[in-house]
Parts: C-alpha cells; structure tokens; sequence
C-alpha cells in the first residue's frame, strides 16, 4: 500500500510543480541581455534593506553598469510576488530609502534601485520589464 501510495505522490507532485514553474531568473537575465542591459550578478551588503527575505525566498541582485541594481526575489506563483512586494511596502514605508521601483512581473518580484537621476533608462528599463512574459 505504501508502494502504490509512493508511486502516485511523486508524479502528482512532479507534475503541480510543472504547473507551477514559469521560468526562471536566468530566463529573465537572458531576457535582459536581449535587450542589451549589460549587467553583472553581484552580491550586496547583508545588512541592506534589498537584501532581506521576503515571503521565505531571497533575493538574487543584478548590477546595471553605471545605472543600478536590480534585486529579484522567484516564486512559484505571481499572487506569492504580489505578496512580497506587498510585504516590503509595509516592512519600508516609515524608512528613507535610496529612489527605487517596484514591479511584479510573471512570478517574480523585482526592485530596481536606482543610483542615477531620472533618466531615459528609467522609463526604458521599465517598459523591458512590463513586457517581459516567458
């Protein structure tokens, strides 16, 4: 019986993680590198703000040459995003913090921190990001 139990679970599990999975941040690097954002994969101060767990997942961050970093928090489901997103208004919202933007794209939650004056990247960068659909 626990065979048999076994050997249905894995496949159901198997098969909702599929259901799950929508792509994966290297499909987003490579993404951005299609859109010739150069960038570098770096890591940043522990103690930052853009480096906390949110919703259990941390962040991977992705340095712009010469505009910024991009700090990309993967869940299994876009509602999850919504909730770290969600999660960091309210975990931020008494802080000062350094310009950034916040968007919420497929399943992934993305905060661009932006180290430079407004500019055409700005807009560039988020009109990439809103368009981005695996």
């Amino acid at each position: 019986m626990k065979k048999i139990i076994s050997i249905i679970l894995i496949p159901l599990c198997l098969l909702i993680g599929l259901f799950f999975y929508k792509g994966s941040i290297e499909s987003f690097k490579e993404y951005l590198g299609e859109e010739s954002i150069e960038f570098t994969e770096v890591s940043i101060n522990h103690k930052s703000i853009f480096d906390k767990r949110l919703v259990g997942k941390e962040p991977h961050h992705l340095e712009i040459r010469n505009e910024g970093f991009l700090h990309i928090y993967k869940y299994p489901s876009k509602s999850l995003a919504q909730k770290a997103r969600d999660t960091f208004i309210k975990k931020t919202e008494s802080m000062d913090l350094v310009a950034h933007k916040l968007y919420v794209a497929e399943d992934m939650f993305i905060i661009y921190e932006d180290h430079s004056a407004a500019n055409e990247f700005n807009k560039y960068l988020s009109e990439i990001i809103s368009e981005y659909k695996k």
